[in-house]
């Protein structure tokens, strides 16, 4: 969540899953620990775009994560997304429907369908993954631009894929209005 202010070193350590990680635009990398997204999903973004951690030995002869390389990766964890502002809304764990509502009429109703080049997802991909964000605010989506519920991301799901297993609520409106659209409504 956006209210998150530091992170343990090690905290995401091997979390499999984790492909997406968008920071609070107040936290203090220095606040942020080593290795954090270590042997996850994310890392490999990272280490596509040439930020990796590495290695030198300490006294002892043991491997450690250099100071340097923690603090590029943490700086690549918190500017990956800078170019994908409505991505980051969608992420927010407050969004509401006046908060897309606001970005679309400010930024045009084209910006629902804009693809994150890291990802390969649009906005519905990531809001579908916020299990904060409310059902109206999916529908109301969906609702700019139907066809963006069946567009496949770099892992080959869809929206309507990570609503089933981050937002329930979000699938049974996404699923609505869906319904509502092929009908005409």
């Amino acid at each position: 969540p956006f209210t998150v202010k530091s992170i343990e070193g090690c905290a995401l350590y091997r979390c499999r899953s984790l492909r997406l990680l968008i920071l609070p635009d107040g936290i203090d990398l220095n606040n942020i620990g080593e290795k954090n997204i270590h042997y996850t999903v994310i890392s490999q973004f990272a280490e596509n775009s040439g930020v990796a951690y590495e290695y030198e030995e300490d006294e002892h002869g043991y491997e450690r994560v250099t100071e340097e390389s923690i603090r590029r990766v943490n700086e690549w964890v918190f500017h990956h997304m800078d170019e994908a502002p409505f991505h980051k809304l969608c992420y927010n764990s407050s969004i509401t429907t006046k908060h897309l509502n606001d970005y679309l009429n400010e930024h045009g109703n084209d910006s629902a369908a804009a693809i994150d080049t890291i990802h390969g997802m649009n906005p519905l991909h990531i809001l579908s993954m916020n299990p904060h964000a409310p059902s109206n605010a999916i529908a109301a989506l969906l609702d700019v631009k139907a066809g963006i519920a069946f567009d496949v991301d770099s892992q080959g799901k869809m929206p309507l894929d990570y609503a089933r297993d981050y937002n329930v609520d979000g699938l049974i409106a996404m699923i609505g209005s869906l319904c509502n659209h092929r009908h005409g409504v």
